[in-house]
């Protein structure tokens, strides 16, 4: 007996001896999920110690919170490429140790089906499809069945792939497609954990040789929907559009849907009109006050008489976020941006770069290059762009990378009012989310 007893007072001792190294991990007081990749976790662990990846815990306010390690690369093993997930919220920290340490064992979340269409995945609040493309459709939260948003991920793409212009300076002809004409390279639904199921996809295009979109999706349990969408370029391209977009947020599935957002900081047709975007808006009565801030309101299917062109809204700031919100069902459909982008002084630079579309149901980032000739009809942006259609794309060339890092929710909310500040605090969450010493950019 004495024998035993000196063995786990002795294996105790080498536990108690045995190291840790805790990353601070800081964000609001709301939930935003988390998905860092192992390589980048170990490059905030010092170089002399030694981590034990399978024995780490991660901690909220003093208690454990449950995470998941997947295995993105299929190697069975913890490495590189791999992903650490977890839900944040307040102050927290991801411990490892240097020893291995009994296990937490944690119930999956979500029951992972395969369907001759792709996947269903099923957890308590949130059913979801997963097809071939790895593009997703929420199709239940909580005890609502309906479309509450299509095609997660899915890519809009459109320019002159048959481009010869440094050659001869012509275009060709003009394409557009969107991930659904994509080849499949590979398309896998990750073993589902606690908090979440990972979708992984890597796509190409055929028409645009060389444009490779990787796409990562995560649906948590909570009603979160983390997307980190990669256009990788391994050729030279000229592109018109490269957008990210989401279809059918709630408003085929409500009559009474609203779309709902801080009130855009540039719009070219307020520019064009001499006027504020804020002022564009009252114009149309659809400006609502909450908490002294002003934010833009009007129903998720109206054109709200724009200047010219048929989007809703075009050629506008990026904001910190957007949404669709039914006061009947009392839920809604966010987009959440990591940052709020800075707006260029310069009107071209701005226009190069990613803007928001709203149209035909759709939340659509990215760039968009067509330049319509009613710039030249207004003094305000006359001249700011060339209305040569060959001056018009973006030029991409081989190595550039275009990284779109997306959180959209599904929440409930008892009013618009109560919608907006919601989203304002999980906004705020999620672009203050900190690992170590680094805000949450890109995984």
């Amino acid at each position: 007996m004495r024998k035993y007893l000196l063995l786990a007072f002795v294996f105790s001792c080498l536990i108690l001896l045995g190291g840790t190294f805790s990353i601070p991990v800081e964000t609001g007081d709301v939930e935003v999920p988390v998905v860092i990749r192992m390589a980048d976790l170990l490059a905030l662990v010092p170089e002399d110690f030694e981590p034990v990846w399978d024995s780490l815990k991660v901690y909220f306010e003093g208690k454990e919170v449950p995470y998941q390690i997947e295995d993105v690369d299929g190697n069975k093993k913890i490495s590189a490429q791999d992903f650490l997930v977890f839900v944040a919220k307040g102050k927290g920290e991801i411990v490892i140790p240097d020893q291995p340490l009994e296990k937490t064992s944690y119930t999956p979340a979500f029951e992972v089906i395969e369907t001759d269409s792709g996947w269903k995945v099923v957890s308590k609040d949130v059913e979801a499809t997963v097809n071939r493309y790895g593009l997703v459709k929420v199709t239940r939260y909580r005890d609502i069945t309906a479309t509450i948003v299509d095609e997660v991920g899915v890519a809009r793409v459109s320019g002159w792939p048959e481009s010869t212009f440094y050659v001869d300076g012509r275009l060709g002809n003009h394409h557009e497609e969107t991930s659904g004409a994509f080849r499949i390279v590979s398309v896998r639904v990750l073993t589902p954990g606690p908090v979440a199921v990972g979708v992984v996809a890597t796509l190409a295009s055929e028409r645009f040789k060389g444009l490779v979109q990787n796409l990562v999706v995560h649906i948590f349990a909570n009603g979160d929907i983390l997307l980190n969408n990669v256009f990788k370029f391994e050729n030279y391209a000229d592109l018109m559009k490269l957008q990210t977009m989401v279809t059918r947020p709630l408003a085929t599935a409500f009559e009474d849907t609203l779309h709902v957002l801080p009130v855009f900081r540039r719009l070219i047709w307020a520019d064009q009109l001499g006027i504020t975007p804020y002022e564009y808006w009252l114009q149309r009565n659809a400006v609502v006050w909450v908490d002294r801030l002003p934010y833009i309101v009007f129903p998720a299917t109206s054109s709200m008489k724009p200047l010219w062109w048929g989007a809703t809204y075009i050629f506008a700031s990026m904001e910190r976020w957007r949404t669709n919100y039914s006061p009947k069902a009392k839920i809604g459909v966010a987009e959440i941006l990591p940052e709020n982008p800075l707006i260029p002084a310069d009107y071209k630079k701005w226009l190069d770069g990613d803007t928001w579309v709203y149209e035909s149901l759709e939340f659509r980032d990215g760039v968009f290059k067509w330049m319509p000739s009613e710039f030249e009809v207004y003094p305000s942006t006359k001249g700011i762009y060339s209305q040569k259609v060959e001056d018009m794309p973006n030029r991409y060339k081989y190595g550039d990378v275009v990284r779109h890092l997306r959180l959209f929710t599904v929440y409930s909310a008892e009013d618009v009012e109560s919608a907006i500040r919601f989203l304002e605090r999980k906004s705020e969450a999620f672009r203050n989310l900190k690992i170590g010493e680094k805000f949450f950019r890109e995984f």
